[in-house]
């Protein structure tokens, strides 16, 4: 990071630059040791996150009565900060609004090994008044099936033109073999002239009069192939405004000499894989109106998973389209094309979407009546094993897994036991790993502490004078958190107990089941599995091999003779 103070009226403004805090730390700490009654006003401009050291040099600030007021320019560091209670405020971004273009013509062009891939993007072209055209290097002295496999795809009217054909929105015009097409007016010109880059038909002359014809309403995908066929168009296309996208070369084997001219040659908007370009074409066909819903979201979805390695397929669509749109709005994006394009080159953005897709909602000793079972029933029944493994699955923030640490001290099987604590956000497992939570929960927390069986005090669990309300060390040091998908990771132990609450309740049946599977493979075959009161996953945990502990409060058990 970057650190820089200077004195404006009487008020020192110290400015941090930079994501990495770890570094410059000392000279942050100085300015901050400046007399109680200086007035600070620390910016942060990039950071998302504030590393434990930094809060604890805010908090010691402001406990001697310093006077500090802090800036976030990310929103997810002005919501941790705000959920510390600390005097923050957070400062939008004006995002710089592009107009929305709606797209009117639809080029896709390539050579070898790009017939597959045209038919995988014509398959899911939503019906739209777009006119398409297909352009594949072929040998014109062989037919041509291409027309006739396309119809086999789509609902779109496919044609292989004729001379001075007008051309019609909702139509696929695919080049005719050995004959150069072109557009202009409003109609489809086709000529025999020479080959252009050892091609007939061009690239190259179908882009150039796109250019022409449609300026920034056009859209050109460039696939794989041989030869350079295509780079001249395509830097037509661009200086017209036009949204040029190239398949990543990687895909295409020997084959990717095409588009990697065209990425060399600094003409492509964007360089994608298979699945993030279908959904981009997908999403500019659809037009700047078109929702994230149906189709398109599914879409959209598997391109997260090929690009980023997150599967966010089975998850809840109601709450995904609400977030998605959501960060839209933030972001300032005309429509679901431009805000795909954005996240699909910008891991920071799609870090940030991941970060708001979990709903984080929990406290210390929630819903303690089944806390209150597994303290006085299952817990003494676990003492019996020489080492206690558990597992508290989607953790959150850590509220669930320190009152977890509370009662194991409580009933003296804290040292013999290895407690893992799992989530799938990063933003909340830093928060977790700090070990600090907001004061204004403390009357909650001891009422749930105390009506979950507690034996002594809440605040014993505290480290006592401090602005926050912090977990003593030795019950940090006893919970191990790490990063896990349950929809991605395998199970990595053996556990005694196993506690997953309010989590499956985002997840659909298929995933809830999957998800249910894994824990199976992770269970002791006498162990516990804990599940959320308003999961509502009774049928699905029976029909996993799972059956309800004595006493309910959603406490199972793995059925005998089951085998997951």
């Amino acid at each position: 990071m970057s650190v820089a103070a200077q004195e404006q009226g009487g008020k020192w403004r110290i400015a941090v630059l930079g994501r990495e805090l770890e570094a410059d730390g000392d000279r942050l700490a100085a300015a901050l040791d400046a007399p109680a009654e200086q007035e600070i006003e620390l910016i942060f401009y990039d950071a998302d996150q504030l590393p434990r050291a930094i809060l604890d040099l805010l908090a010691a600030r402001l406990e001697r009565g310093g006077l500090l007021k802090i800036v976030a320019y990310h929103v997810l560091l002005a919501r941790s900060l705000m959920r510390l209670s600390l005097p923050v405020r957070h400062v939008a971004p004006q995002p710089v609004r592009a107009a929305a273009v709606r797209c009117r013509a639809l080029a896709l062009c390539g050579s070898a090994e790009s017939l597959d891939k045209i038919l995988h993007l014509v398959g899911h072209l939503p019906l739209a008044d777009v006119a398409v055209f297909v352009v594949q290097h072929v040998d014109e002295n062989q037919q041509n099936l291409l027309d006739q496999l396309l119809k086999t795809r789509t609902n779109y009217l496919v044609v292989m033109p004729q001379q001075l054909m007008p051309v019609k929105p909702g139509t696929i015009h695919v080049a005719p073999p050995g004959y150069h097409m072109k557009v202009a007016h409003g109609l489809v010109y086709l000529t025999r002239d020479r080959k252009v880059q050892y091609s007939r038909p061009s690239i190259d002359l179908l882009l150039e009069s796109m250019a022409y014809e449609y300026g920034e309403a056009a859209l050109a995908v460039v696939l794989c192939g041989y030869g350079c066929d295509g780079v001249d168009g395509c830097a037509a296309l661009r200086a017209a405004g036009a949204s040029v996208l190239v398949e990543d070369g990687a895909e295409c084997g020997d084959a990717r000499v095409m588009p990697d001219a065209v990425h060399v040659a600094g003409h492509a908007d964007h360089v994608l894989a298979l699945a993030p370009l279908t959904s981009v074409v997908a999403a500019t066909v659809a037009g700047p109106d078109a929702a994230p819903e149906g189709k398109l979201l599914n879409l959209f979805l598997d391109a997260l998973a090929q690009q980023y390695g997150h599967d966010f397929r089975h998850y809840q669509r109601a709450s995904l389209q609400r977030r998605i749109q959501l960060l839209m709005g933030q972001c300032g994006h005309a429509g679901f094309d431009q805000f795909q394009r954005a996240l699909l080159s910008d891991a920071a953005l799609f870090e940030r979407l991941e970060a708001e897709l979990p709903v984080g909602v929990t406290s210390f000793f929630r819903h303690p009546a089944q806390l209150r079972q597994l303290r006085e029933d299952v817990l003494p029944y676990l003492a019996s094993f020489p080492l206690i493994k558990l597992w508290s699955a989607g953790c959150s923030s850590g509220e669930e897994a320190y009152s977890l640490a509370i009662m194991l001290e409580e009933l003296g099987l804290l040292e013999r036991s290895h407690l893992f604590a799992t989530d799938m956000n990063p933003y909340l497992l830093d928060q977790a790993k700090s070990g600090l939570f907001p004061a204004g929960s403390l009357a909650l927390n001891r009422s749930q502490y105390q009506a979950s069986g507690g034996r002594g005090g809440f605040d014993d669990y505290l480290s006592p004078g401090r602005r926050f309300l912090e977990i003593v060390p030795r019950l940090c040091q006893k919970v191990l958190f790490h990063r896990h998908s349950l929809t991605g990771d395998g199970s990595f132990n053996e556990f005694q107990l196993i506690v997953c609450r309010n989590v499956l309740i985002y997840f659909d049946v298929e995933l809830q089941r999957q998800v249910l599977q894994r824990f199976a493979r992770s269970l002791h075959v006498d162990g516990f599995l804990v599940l959320g009161p308003q999961d509502g996953l009774n049928l699905v945990a029976l029909e996993q091999g799972f059956v309800p502990h004595p006493g309910g409060n959603y406490v199972y058990r793995r059925a005998e003779g089951h085998h997951a």
